[in-house]
């Protein structure tokens, strides 16, 4: 198994190692089970019991589990996980809407900084794409 993300789908997106997911078969809901997913390959994900109200059941490995069972409303994603890349595009976004002058900035302020900070971003990767 990799550790590194794959296009697998879930019903939120695809299954990334990181990722927490909440167990929502209906003897697990009680229990609060929480995974995290750890491995991922083309078909199944190992997880990590990170929450769960039975004792002794926190930290225990998942058996391998299919991949489409994420796909149903098997699982519930609670946690997804950001890379570096969205982090850097995060603090570009939230640097334009603090800076808008201003005691009460309005809406149309806010979204102008938005799309300042898109305009820039697509003019970069233009730029890098030659």
């Amino acid at each position: 198994m990799s550790t590194s993300p794959t296009p697998a789908l879930s019903t939120v997106g695809p299954v990334r190692v990181g990722q927490l997911w909440q167990d929502m078969a209906p003897d697990m809901v009680d229990r609060k089970r929480m995974l995290r997913v750890v491995t991922v390959s083309e078909t199944h994900a190992k997880c990590v019991v990170e929450r769960d109200e039975r004792p002794g059941m926190t930290g225990r490995e998942t058996r391998p589990l299919a991949l489409k069972r994420f796909a149903t409303s098997a699982f519930k994603l609670i946690e997804d996980v950001v890379d570096d890349a969205d982090q850097a595009l995060y603090a570009r976004f939230l640097a334009a809407m603090t800076g808008v002058p201003g005691a009460s900035p309005t809406p149309a302020e806010f979204a102008t900084a938005a799309l300042r900070v898109h305009r820039e971003l697509t003019a970069e990767a233009a730029k890098a794409r030659g």
